[in-house]
């Protein structure tokens, strides 16, 4: 067997609205950091982590942050076209971002991303108190939508590495399934590149693909 066919390359998108916390689940599960979501004038960034199973064999996640951001919407479609997992995240304590996810990502993923997709429906900040999205209306709707659901916390790193490593398990079908031990991107956090990242496995950094600017150009559309 081929060393490239002994890897198997994972797109999972994260979409919901500005400020659910994407970017900072994102940033807790890569580099250990809690990063408060910020708004950007970047449409998506790229993460991602590797494992390894079976004979010697790769698992390549690769982790798609998307912007919430409503006049971004017609560019985030196409992260989640070719998309294997879509993560839809939404605040527990914002029930506005609940209702975006029934109303309107559920809908997009529905009509835009390929039938093959797996969902899952996040609820992140379970650490605060004031709740205003039920946990059981929440599991309820992952059942009508045939998405696993997960609660997490980026500030406490509640729940995020349950979300990934099973994410991993169902693709690979092995439990023993290890996160690869590997180098740095040598990108560095935050640095925006414009061809594809080099292929170090277990990259603990967060890549910017692309402004907003240059995908709206290619696309000839505005903001």
């Amino acid at each position: 067997m081929s060393e490239e066919s002994k890897i198997k390359e994972i797109k999972v998108v994260l979409i919901g609205e500005m400020g659910v916390g994407k970017t900072s689940i994102i940033s807790q599960y890569i580099d250990k950091i809690f990063q408060v979501d910020l708004e950007t004038s970047t449409v998506g960034t790229l993460s991602t982590k590797s494992f390894e199973y079976g004979d010697n064999k790769v698992l390549k996640l690769e982790i798609w942050d998307t912007a919430g951001q409503e006049r971004y919407r017609a560019l985030t479609k196409m992260f989640y076209k070719e998309a294997d997992v879509a993560v839809l995240v939404y605040d527990i304590t914002i029930q506005k971002s609940f209702e975006e996810i029934k109303n309107y990502w559920s809908k997009e993923i529905e009509n835009n991303a390929p039938a093959r997709i797996k969902k899952i429906l996040c609820g992140n900040k379970c650490d605060l108190e004031n709740e205003e999205v039920k946990e059981d209306d929440a599991r309820e709707f992952a059942k009508e939508i045939d998405a696993k659901f997960y609660l997490t916390s980026a500030r406490n790193n509640s729940g995020i590495n349950d979300l990934f490593a099973n994410i991993a398990k169902e693709f690979t079908g092995d439990e023993n399934v290890k996160m690869k031990e590997g180098n740095e991107d040598d990108n560095g956090n935050g640095d925006t590149v414009d061809d594809e990242p080099k292929d170090k496995f277990g990259s603990m950094k967060i890549i910017k693909k692309q402004s907003v600017d240059t995908l709206a150009a290619k696309k000839g559309c505005c903001k």
